[in-house]
């Protein structure tokens, strides 16, 4: 896909691709949720599509309604648990590429790639050459982490030319966006297995605006469909966590041993405090009604939550758009 290489072309020139500032993204403080170009609820107010995203995850609309100076319990939670996962997955990704130990104690995430010896980097070097497709043998990391953004770690890494050193942890969280994906049924995975129907809802919304609800609309609609029916009753919410930590960031030349991004080592013992913005995905399904008994009243109008996913830091991909 041409907009897939677009997504990566500012990224791909970075000597690491960490982002290690004080402050959100500018699009973040200029409330642009990466939600697509041309997603239709755009036009809606925010809270309208808030509103939808949280009933996809069981919220009432009660819990939903802004109060000054207030954050809703589930909010809360949701972002709390945003910054748990993003600390478990740095964890496993940092171990997974240096190929070094990672510890993590009191909730401190550090690494130090220089402790890593000549032979490791040496099977490394083997098992990379026999494994093009080595991302896929890390099932933990990919339950964790999407795949398109785990590859472009490995693509823009290369842990025998540099050494990190490293730690994070994380102080604070906010619920920064969270919408749902107007088309039910699309998802991810749907449109990785029917590459046909990515940018459904940009066709969709192009054809109703040159011609309304024609044959061409409901031809197109219709296509969508035949790849949607076994899945029509799922859909896909989407949520940005800004994340607060205490950081330490280095990266230095293996050869030379000067330090060519971040931080100097005087500045190990207080790290600085940064943000990072997080992107998550979760794909919900209508309960079956042989679950109706659990959904404490909710009926068959309950919904089951899946497994959250990163897709994206510190805007690396851009998003990391399906739809």
């Amino acid at each position: 896909d041409d907009d897939d290489d677009d997504d990566t072309t500012t990224t791909s020139n970075l000597l690491f691709p960490w982002r290690h500032a004080p402050t959100l993204p500018d699009r973040v403080l200029a409330h642009n949720d990466y939600s697509g170009q041309f997603n239709p609820t755009t036009r809606d107010p925010y809270i309208l599509r808030k509103l939808i995203a949280a009933r996809e995850l069981n919220v009432s609309a009660w819990n939903v309604l802004p109060i000054p100076f207030y954050r809703h319990e589930w909010e809360c939670d949701l972002a709390n648990g945003f910054a748990v996962g993003f600390g478990f997955a740095m964890e496993e990704l940092w171990r997974s590429l240096f190929r070094v130990p990672v510890n993590n104690e009191n909730g401190i995430i550090s690494i130090d790639s220089s402790t890593r010896t000549t032979s490791i980097i040496e099977d490394t070097l083997s098992s990379s050459s026999s494994s093009p497709n080595e991302e896929n043998n890390n099932e933990y990391l990919l339950e964790m982490m999407d795949k398109k953004l785990l590859r472009q770690y490995q693509t823009l890494i290369n842990p025998t030319e540099l050494q990190f050193k490293f730690s994070l942890q994380p102080i604070s969280s906010h619920l920064q966006h969270i919408f749902a994906v107007p088309l039910p049924g699309l998802t991810r995975e749907i449109v990785e297995d029917n590459p046909y129907i990515r940018g459904s809802i940009y066709k969709l919304h192009s054809s109703y605006e040159e011609n309304g609800f024609d044959e061409r609309y409901f031809d197109m609609l219709t296509d969508f469909a035949k790849y949607n029916n076994d899945s029509r009753d799922t859909r896909t919410v989407i949520a940005e966590a800004a994340i607060t930590c205490l950081e330490f960031f280095q990266v230095r030349d293996r050869d030379s041993g000067s330090v060519v991004m971040g931080m100097e080592d005087e500045e190990e013992e207080e790290g600085e405090e940064v943000v990072h913005i997080v992107r998550f995905e979760v794909v919900t399904e209508e309960k079956s009604r042989d679950n109706d008994d659990d959904d404490d009243g909710g009926g068959d109008e309950r919904r089951e939550i899946g497994n959250w996913k990163i897709t994206d830091v510190d805007d690396l991909l851009e998003g990391n758009l399906f739809h």
